[in-house]
């Protein structure tokens, strides 16, 4: 096994300074960003990027954010971020239907058309394609440009904790 211990108390300043701003935001943080504690330096500017996406600045919609996170997240295997954003799915209003068809592999049919879109969307990054035009125009037209870039990008941000997640593996949150 690959898992890095997280740190013992008491935390190095920085660590802390970090540990408290995310738990405030948060509520709590534990499996990758209490691994991250390890490195404050990297964890800062990770931890920044996963708040701007989940609790401010982000333009994408919620629901759309999570659809894409637990798209990801199955495609990839990465059941840590499926449990830990399937609640939050749930909370942004992704309907139940699509969180079980998404969860069983099933048949996304169920999917209106902005949410195929957007599925489609992160297929196409997981597998390294370019956006056609089409779709990239119609996702512009219905949620803006600015949330068509942000879903690529967070695309790529839930791929790099899945790695992280992966290589030391990351314990699943308790429950």
């Amino acid at each position: 096994m690959a898992r890095i211990e997280e740190p013992k108390p008491p935390l190095s300043p920085k660590a802390q300074e970090l540990y408290d701003r995310l738990t405030s935001t948060r509520g709590r943080i534990d499996g990758m960003y209490r691994t991250l504690l390890n490195h404050p330096d990297l964890l800062e500017h990770i931890g920044e990027l996963g708040t701007f996406f989940r609790f401010g600045g982000s333009k994408l919609p919620g629901r759309l954010r999570e659809l894409a996170i637990l798209r990801l997240a199955r495609r990839m295997g990465a059941a840590y971020e499926w449990v830990k954003h399937e609640g939050c799915a749930r909370d942004e209003g992704l309907a139940p239907e699509i969180i079980e068809a998404l969860r069983a592999g099933g048949d996304l049919g169920v999917c209106p058309p902005l949410e195929w879109g957007v599925l489609k969307a992160v297929d196409l990054v997981l597998e390294r394609r370019s956006l056609p035009i089409d779709l990239q125009d119609r996702l512009a037209r219905e949620i803006g440009l600015e949330s068509v870039i942000e879903l690529v990008a967070l695309c790529g941000f839930y791929q790099m904790i899945a790695g992280v997640i992966f290589a030391f593996d990351v314990p699943l949150p308790p429950g």
